[in-house]
């Protein structure tokens, strides 16, 4: 190895950046950790006050019984005849509105629990609709019908977070809304007067309730017409599910979206059926309560870069080391590589209590001055320390807004990698690599001549 100083050198630079990623990695499983954190302290503010809401309803539930009579060929002593034998079915009618127009307000608030903040509503709902009763007809000929109790039934997926009872009209009449019995598919139930139901009557319905949540608020729309506005003071909303809103206008004050869904575009009629209850599977849409600086997140994707961080770190001393015949040991290359490991570690224990923009103003303004303190040692002087620590602040700089601009994080990794490449090939261009001999070697073999005593003196 000795005779191969610069490969000797490369070799013992890629070994340092091996164990770095090592530390690196050490460093993102702590990311991963805190994270974990925060979603079990999330899990533990959703089961005190209310996890995610997601609405389904209302439709009607009516039970009913059909007695027919069958035919059935039976054999008997005299060969075979034909017998009559009365048969009852249990079934279930499910109707659906019409229409179903829904207005609601949400207002957030974070609580604490520990470090972590957890972001939970309340929202308020109005809702019209009609339901337009259609008569149940007998699937075998000749059969009879006989209704059960008629049910409005509707579903929140957590039923902890309603903060009063439901008040419903239909047709005028005042419901009161309770448990739903264990077969009904949804799990609040209003009797309705059978009375109301018949062949073709129309029945409005109006539908009021206060609901509590955390992280987000969706719906299923099982109406034939679904029209839902949402208006909230939160700036950041994430809209998800199958079905984006129509209209959205979002702003610091807050958002207003409307969505329109009908029937033929969806789903859930048909699986609500099929399934026999409004399970999460069923197409829906709704609004997460996403965090606009995700600090996890961030710092993840961070960490990520840490490795080309080191890279283009080491890269850019290296060529300064061949360039400006600076001496920088291996060891002290594992210094500087350790504090650009710190960075990221501090970066998640800052940004968890101060933010992600402070806390990466406070990490990299400490590591570049820790580095700039230890490059006046290491190059001899704070002229070549200060230029060193020009670039990091550059760097530094350029990751910011990679992690910042998530849309366009590829375009400007590729193009700081394309500089940096730029800059070594310029700067090494006129390096003959076939021999290049350190500094080091150079005094070394000086030292030799000048102990090496002259040919031809006298002892």
């Amino acid at each position: 190895m000795t005779r191969h100083p610069l490969l000797s050198k490369m070799l013992i630079i890629g070994l340092l950046m091996l164990m770095l990623a090592l530390a690196l990695a050490l460093v993102r499983s702590v990311v991963a950790e805190r994270s974990a954190y925060r979603a079990a302290a999330t899990d533990e503010v959703a089961a005190a006050h209310a996890g995610a809401q997601t609405l389904s309803g209302p439709v009607i539930w009516l039970p009913y019984t059909e007695t027919s009579v069958r035919v059935v060929k039976v054999d008997g002593d005299k060969g075979p005849r034909m017998h009559e034998e009365t048969v009852t079915e249990q079934r279930v009618a499910v109707q659906f509105p019409k229409l179903m127009d829904t207005r609601s307000e949400l207002a957030t608030e974070q609580r604490l629990r520990g470090i972590f903040p957890v972001t939970v509503y309340t929202s308020r709902h109005r809702s019209t609709g009609r339901f337009v009763w259609s008569e149940i007809v007998p699937r075998s000929p000749g059969g009879r019908i006989a209704l059960g109790q008629p049910l409005l039934l509707m579903g929140v997926s957590d039923a902890r977070g309603l903060l009063s009872a439901p008040q419903v009209r239909v047709a005028g009449q005042q419901l009161v809304m309770a448990r739903a019995p264990a077969q009904a598919p949804l799990p609040l139930a209003a009797g309705l007067d059978p009375a109301l139901l018949r062949p073709g009557a129309v029945l409005d319905l109006e539908l009021q309730f206060e609901l509590a949540g955390t992280g987000g608020i969706g719906w299923v729309p099982l109406a034939d017409e679904n029209s839902v506005t949402l208006v909230s003071a939160w700036p950041h909303p994430s809209f998800r599910g199958n079905f984006l809103p129509r209209t959205r206008s979002v702003g610091d004050t807050g958002f207003e979206a409307h969505w329109r869904v009908p029937a033929l575009s969806t789903r859930a009629q048909a699986q609500f059926v099929e399934r026999g209850d409004a399970r999460p599977e069923l197409e829906q849409f709704s609004v997460a309560l996403a965090d606009p600086v995700d600090v996890y997140r961030l710092a993840e994707r961070a960490a990520k870069y840490g490795l080309l961080f080191i890279v283009l770190t080491f890269a850019a001393f290296f060529v300064l080391e061949m360039v400006r015949r600076w001496r920088i040991h291996p060891m002290q290359y594992l210094m500087i590589g350790a504090a650009l490991v710190l960075f990221f570690l501090l970066l998640l224990s800052i940004a968890e209590q101060l933010g992600f923009a402070t806390a990466y103003a406070l990490a990299s303004a400490a590591c570049i001055s820790l580095l700039a303190y230890y490059l006046r040692y290491v190059l001899g002087g704070w002229r070549p320390s200060l230029a060193t620590s020009s670039l990091l602040v550059a760097l530094y700089g350029v990751l910011y807004g990679i992690l910042m601009s998530e849309d366009n994080a590829l375009l400007m990794g590729s193009m700081l990698l394309f500089g940096v490449l730029a800059a070594i090939m310029v700067a090494t261009r006129k390096i003959d690599w076939y021999h290049v001999v350190p500094a080091d070697r150079q005094v070394a073999a000086a030292v030799a001549r000048e102990a090496r005593p002259a040919s031809g003196s006298v002892a």
